[in-house]
């Protein structure tokens, strides 16, 4: 009996379709018992800026997936700014070419929350990375929309793949960019009970 409520416990919930999410937490040996995708509207909604945004969907993820009172379940949103502009995820090559035009040569802002519920409560986290992209030439972005790898992701870039060449600067947390800051979500989960073996 002691042994079933142990494990229980230690019960990790992924909310997320996210390959890339899911590998981040597999590589620190946080591998999910269980993965859910969660299923959200994602659209923005008027007036919303990106904090209240990336808030507002990882919350809504937590709370549309059910999960056992003393189980963890992990839910994440991460969203590009650069300026005033939203860049969300997009499958569109046109969509794409048009973000990577934009970030090229300029700073942006990638913000990701994510959440933790636990015993019935939701902890809610946000992170903020600022990376800088290098001019890139309409050839290297013509290569880039070719390589598939932008497909379903925020910005138009997926920075785990080729796209890390095109960052000089990053001001903040990696992984936090990939979609899930791993030393942020580390330490919530190590407030709640929750330790890696």
């Amino acid at each position: 009996k002691e042994e079933l409520t142990t494990d229980i416990s230690r019960m990790l919930i992924f909310g997320s379709g996210s390959s890339a999410r899911k590998e981040l937490l597999i590589s620190v040996g946080m591998a999910p018992d269980k993965v859910v995708t969660p299923d959200v509207d994602e659209r923005l909604k008027a007036n919303e800026n990106p904090r209240q945004y990336v808030k507002r969907v990882a919350i809504e993820k937590a709370v549309s997936i059910f999960s056992e009172k003393q189980s963890y379940l992990i839910t994440a949103d991460t969203i590009v700014t650069v300026g005033k502009r939203l860049l969300m995820k997009t499958s569109d090559e046109t969509r794409a070419k048009e973000y990577l035009n934009l970030l090229s040569g300029r700073r942006h802002s990638v913000y990701t929350a994510f959440c933790v519920k636990h015993r019935g409560l939701i902890h809610l986290k946000l992170v903020r990375t600022v990376l800088k992209m290098r001019l890139l030439t309409e050839k290297e972005i013509m290569a880039y929309i070719a390589s598939g790898e932008w497909v379903g992701c925020a910005g138009g870039y997926s920075i785990q793949g080729r796209a890390k060449c095109f960052f000089p600067f990053i001001s903040g947390c990696y992984s936090n960019v990939v979609g899930l800051p791993l030393p942020s979500l580390i330490g919530v989960l190590s407030a709640l009970g929750f330790y890696i073996k």
